[in-house]
């Protein structure tokens, strides 16, 4: 399963992404917001690093699923991560997830 594809499944089957780009936009407009307003980003220029972290932890989950599929079909990617609540714990970890300010 590529990228692009676990993102579909995880936002059409879990609340992981919705979620993180909840967490993620917050963190990026309260950093924004710490900014000059001269160089402050606008709404789109926040969407698109929300974006591209996605990606990131996108792709860190399916390099941490990858090994532990035979198949790297769709339906064998399903069938791993509901027969191992896959999604139960990402929604949970991304619960948890805190987006640290670095000074």
């Amino acid at each position: 399963m590529d990228n692009d594809t676990l993102k579909t499944y995880l936002t059409e089957n879990s609340q992981v992404v919705s979620i993180f780009m909840e967490k993620c936009t917050d963190y990026l407009n309260k950093q924004n917001m710490d900014r000059l307003p001269a160089r402050r980003f606008n709404e789109a220029e926040i969407d698109r690093q929300a974006d591209k972290m996605l990606d990131e932890v996108i792709e860190n989950i399916r390099g941490k699923i990858a090994p532990h599929t035979r198949e790297q079909t769709p339906k064998a990617w399903a069938n791993f991560l509901s027969e191992n609540d896959v999604l139960d714990d990402l929604e949970l970890s991304m619960t948890e997830l805190s987006f640290e300010q670095e000074d």
